[in-house]
């Protein structure tokens, strides 16, 4: 801005208006900066905020995690423990099995006999196969179980007659 020059100097007035005019966009421009770091001290409290509830649901499935993790050992472990238990019923078994067949060796066919002995050994085979290997078996634990029950109980029937 130029200012007109009067007697001693420039005009007074205008000096001053020009003052007034500056203060003025001054203080609207203060005002503005104030409004807007009101506006980003709210947002930074809201984000804030929302940074601690995410924090708490993180912990959250980290717990849910850790203990689905620990149930997926225990399921696994059971599983194991109740699979080479069948293994050990079916070894029992076949030994039973097999001390029956040799008290009935002179009843039994000699083809049959082999025969039995044969598919016996075939059994043990794939069992001491599927021992070795780390299976996931969690569905068929359950299926062993009561094909083994209903095995049980219908030789118990057997040697009742």
């Amino acid at each position: 801005m130029k200012f007109t020059i009067k007697r001693k100097g420039y005009d007074k007035s205008e000096v001053q208006e020009y003052i007034k005019a500056q203060t003025d966009k001054y203080e609207k421009t203060i005002l503005g900066l104030r409004d807007r770091v009101e506006g980003l001290l709210r947002e930074n409290q809201d984000l804030l905020r929302k940074v601690d509830s995410l924090k708490k649901e993180q912990d959250s499935v980290n717990l849910a995690l850790t203990q689905a993790i620990d149930k997926a050992k225990n399921i696994e472990y059971s599983s194991k423990v109740k699979f080479a238990l069948e293994g050990e019923r079916l070894k029992v078994f076949s030994s039973k099995w097999e001390s029956y067949c040799k008290a009935n060796v002179n009843v039994v066919d000699k083809a049959q006999r082999d025969g039995v002995r044969s598919r016996l050994r075939e059994f043990e085979d794939e069992l001491i196969e599927l021992l070795s290997k780390d299976l996931n078996i969690g569905d068929y634990v359950n299926e062993a179980d009561i094909d083994f029950f209903a095995e049980s109980q219908r030789l118990k029937g057997e040697n009742r007659q």
